[in-house]
């Protein structure tokens, strides 16, 4: 019923978030341009707004616009995401709800195609796996049945990435016995599936399933992210660093630290601009 959902109303959602992505792309846009004037060195500011079109990635103009049009797409696909979610939620736009339960039903299918091969293959592909992961860690926002500034969002924060471990830890004991992890896994993700079309984002899974997932290490990341910017700033002020160069940096640190969770990554960059492009 959820798959029938979401295939039925697929191509209206898509129709629909046609206006809100060049909505939320403008908007973004006037908010970038009134911080690049608020912050940005006055030779940035020029070499954003007032260079020619197609301008040579060799000089630091090139750089610097290149920069600004890669910050743009980033946060206006994390804020069209987010709206998005809201919409689904206050008008129960069931593609958006039901889409990842395609996800999981692939993952199914991968797995019952693993479980019936006669010899060993490449088992499940990372990306299916990490699609199906990602799609647990959202279901608490996207489901609808839990307010966005809910009390539970720390536990049912927890629950997901203990379901998040018990699909990892499943999938691990493929090296085991290829075919009884294969049927696990599969039935882990078909009860996550009947879990969240009922509603039940906070209980995915029952408890006995659920594994302790690692420790994150967010904070630290954060930490690190931020130390980095900070020296970043010094170097520009006083080594005079070319700041695309400076800028750039701190972009592979971000996507290293933040290499199995890129949407945090780029959401705590825009946070940490303002020190590195500080005054004119």
């Amino acid at each position: 019923m959820a798959l029938r959902a979401y295939h039925e109303t697929r191509w209206q959602t898509g129709l629909a978030m046609v206006p809100l992505g060049i909505f939320v792309l403008r908007l973004v846009s006037d908010a970038l341009h009134s911080f690049v004037v608020a912050y940005a060195p006055s030779w940035a500011e020029k070499a954003i707004y007032d260079s020619p079109n197609g301008s040579s990635m060799t000089a630091p103009d090139g750089w610097v616009s290149f920069g600004h049009s890669i910050l743009l797409v980033s946060v206006s696909f994390l804020v069209a995401r987010r709206s998005a979610v809201g919409l689904a939620s206050f008008f129960g736009i069931r593609s958006l709800m039901f889409e990842r339960v395609q996800r999981w039903a692939d993952l199914i299918g991968e797995c019952a195609e693993t479980a019936r091969a006669p010899h060993m293959r490449v088992d499940l592909k990372g990306a299916s796996l990490r699609f199906a992961e990602l799609r647990v860690k959202g279901a608490r926002s996207m489901r609808g049945t839990v307010p966005a500034f809910s009390r539970r969002r720390p536990e049912l924060r927890t629950h997901a990435n203990q379901v998040v471990a018990a699909l990892r830890a499943a999938r691990a004991e493929f090296d085991i016995d290829r075919k009884a992890a294969a049927r696990k896994l599969a039935g882990l993700a078909l009860k996550i599936s009947d879990r969240y079309a009922q509603g039940h984002v906070g209980a995915l899974l029952d408890s006995t399933e659920l594994v302790a997932p690692a420790r994150g290490r967010e904070a630290f990341h954060l930490a690190v992210m931020a130390s980095l910017t900070a020296l970043a700033a010094v170097g520009v002020q006083a080594f005079h660093v070319p700041t695309p160069i400076a800028f750039g940096a701190v972009v592979l640190a971000g996507a290293w630290l933040y290499r199995s969770a890129v949407s945090a990554g780029l959401a705590v960059l825009p946070t940490l601009l303002p020190v590195l492009l500080s005054g004119k």
